[in-house]
């Protein structure tokens, strides 16, 4: 039995030829064998096991359970539990089997195990044997549905159904009511005090089951009621079962059919719109569900309260007949419609009308609610009185339409300011060049020639200050109307810095120059030459400016994450921290700063313009300390 033979049938009483007859009967009967060896911990098949199994003959048998998923987590376990039951009564077992195949085919075999015993009866081993039933089980599956189709039909549904006799006696039960009774039967043994009868297929909470048969027969009308049962996993089931009455020819009741079916859910959905109710009554909002009409069925208190209306006066009707109005925004009507129709919910503002005709302003959510079959059943709309923030949004807009109007007022004063002063500067400049022309040939004592040199020298350095100060201002006039246009060229980086570094030097006596390292590769970038020219001059004189009588300011140039930074650092006389989150206001000058003079427009414009150019600017500094600036040209 437990070979592998192909010998010559020459010889019929040898004992190779014995092997290879019982090797064919074993395969024309269907039956392998095996045996497991707990010394060796081996296991050897026969080979038809290999055929029955569709295995190559070089498989691991031993690993036929674990490598294989030709059976179910439940047959393994049936398996094992065959197995150990073999070696605990050293009897031989029988069990049943069924084995999915890798293309879904069904197999059956039952196999017998026997204890191998030594000679003093202790367990050395196990034989197994296999028989193919795959055959004789599609037989009588097909007979089955062949001979009691509607057996088969009725064990298959999903809802628990039971034939008593009029007594109240079993006759049928399909293999849902068979579970719904276990797993009556399982709670009740868990819970000992509760009142049931474990032959009954009737469970009614407040009566016997005795006494719903009897009055079902009686009166000849159904009787219907609902048992809760806790499954194995922990959770509660409820079941709502109708016992009703089938009637002979003479109409006396002959068989009662009960039938029972899984409303978990609907009770579940039952409480939570008990729960949605409640919790809908409490809120402050409105609350309101129409019908797929969109014709209101329910709706809140605080809709009465907030609108007006009675509940009364607007069940089956459709909102918008009267709580729309005039000035509501028809495109807001037909946005909702829009996305009612293709989402199935809708978010958004719209304008209402009470009943007393005020105006009043809702934030809508409206939600379609679908049932198991994806069927609309309800619209579901929550409203909530945004009319105050609409009002101080209204009144926030005017603010700002009037601030707008200001500010564009005070832009165009202060450019035809500017230009105006303009040419009265320009003037200014050119008397003061035609009396320094004419003081030379006068014969003018050199007192009064220095004097007057003294004096001229302040005028054109005010003159020249407020001529800056109105090119500023026109600049900021410009940024602000959105009139200043880039005009970006590709330039080598470090050419435009070395250019801009040798044209700018300290403009007053001390001509210090910046100390300049230029510490990156150099790379060709798209920048406006003339925008960057002025942030960085802006900055450059700031630092010549606020750090007279100490060491050059430092201008490097570095590259990160291939973005060039320029750094100017300087050791003048530094930024109070406080004064440090305003640098960058209009007008605005540092508490130690104002001994110098300047108009507080230099940094914010120097802001902007990098801004608008695409990069940034961020300072550093502590008081005594000097300053670092950084600007990211991008």
């Amino acid at each position: 039995m437990l070979f592998e033979a192909n010998p010559d049938l020459s010889d019929f009483d040898s004992p190779e030829s014995l092997k290879k007859r019982l090797h064919l009967l074993g395969k024309a009967a269907e039956i392998g064998d095996w045996s497991f060896t707990f010394a060796t911990n081996t296991v050897v098949w026969s080979a038809y096991l290999y055929e029955f199994y569709e295995l190559e003959c070089d498989f691991d048998c031993a690993t036929l359970l674990q490598r294989t998923d030709f059976y179910s987590t439940a047959e393994k376990e049936k398996m094992i539990a065959l197995m150990a039951q073999v070696q605990s009564t050293k009897t031989e077992c029988s069990e049943e089997f069924l084995i999915v195949m890798k293309d879904g085919r069904h197999k059956w075999h039952r196999t017998t195990i026997h204890p191998v015993l030594d000679a003093q009866g202790g367990l050395i081993g196990l034989y197994g044997m296999l028989q193919n039933i795959s055959a004789k089980k599609q037989l009588e599956t097909n007979k089955e549905k062949d001979g009691f189709p509607y057996k088969h039909i009725l064990d298959r549904l999903p809802n628990a159904l039971i034939v008593l006799n009029k007594e109240g006696h079993h006759i049928y039960a399909n293999h849902a009511a068979i579970d719904r009774k276990k797993s009556r039967n399982a709670m009740t043994a868990r819970h000992p005090g509760k009142r049931h009868d474990p032959e009954s297929w009737i469970f009614a909470a407040e009566s016997s089951s005795q006494e719903v048969i009897k009055r079902c027969v009686m009166d000849k009308q159904p009787v219907t009621f609902e048992e809760t049962l806790t499954v194995p996993n922990g959770t509660e089931q409820t079941y709502m079962t109708e016992l009703s009455t089938l009637m002979d020819e003479n109409g006396e009741t002959e068989y009662l059919i009960g039938h029972g079916m899984d409303i978990t859910a609907k009770k579940k959905s039952e409480l939570e719109l008990q729960r949605l109710a409640y919790v809908a009554e409490k809120t402050n909002g409105i609350v309101m569900i129409t019908d797929p009409d969109r014709k209101i069925i329910w709706i809140n208190k605080s809709f009465e309260k907030i609108l007006g209306y009675r509940s009364d006066e607007v069940i089956g009707r459709n909102p918008a007949t009267f709580l729309q109005g005039p000035e509501t925004s028809t495109e807001t009507i037909r946005e909702i419609a829009r996305s009612l129709q293709n989402t199935g919910s809708f978010s958004g503002e719209i304008l209402n009308y009470t009943k007393s005709g005020d105006k009043i302003w809702l934030y809508l959510n409206i939600t379609a609610v679908y049932d198991d079959a994806g069927k609309l059943i309800n619209f579901v709309a929550v409203e909530n009185d945004i009319t105050l923030i609409k009002m101080a949004e209204q009144r926030l807009k005017k603010t700002m339409e009037k601030e707008r109007d200001l500010n564009r007022f005070k832009t165009q004063f202060v450019n035809l300011a500017s230009h105006q002063f303009r040419t009265p500067l320009a003037t200014i400049r050119s008397s003061i060049d035609l009396l320094d022309l004419k003081m030379e040939p006068n014969g003018l004592t050199p007192a009064f020639i220095d004097f007057f040199h003294k004096h001229k020298a302040i005028m054109t350095e005010e003159t020249v200050r407020m001529t800056e100060l109105m090119e500023n201002i026109l600049d900021i006039g410009r940024m602000d109307e959105g009139k200043i246009e880039l005009s970006k060229k590709n330039l080598r980086f470090k050419q435009f810095m070395d250019a801009f570094v040798q044209s700018n030097t300290e403009p007053n006596g001390q001509q210090r120059k910046l100390n300049y390292r230029f510490s990156a590769p150099d790379k060709i970038i798209s920048m406006d030459e003339i925008v960057l020219r002025n942030v960085l001059r802006n900055i450059v004189s700031n630092a010549f400016k606020y750090s007279e009588g100490k060491p050059a300011p430092e201008l490097t140039v570095i590259l990160d994450r291939d973005v060039y930074l320029i750094k100017i650092r300087d050791y003048g006389i530094g930024i109070p921290e406080k004064d440090q989150p305003f640098l960058f206001q209009s007008f605005f000058r540092a508490s130690n700063a104002k001994i110098f003079p300047g108009s507080g427009l230099g940094l914010m414009i120097a802001k902007r313009l990098i801004l608008l150019h695409g990069g940034n600017i961020s300072c550093q500094s502590e008081v005594g300390n000097g300053c670092t600036v950084t600007i990211q040209c991008a």
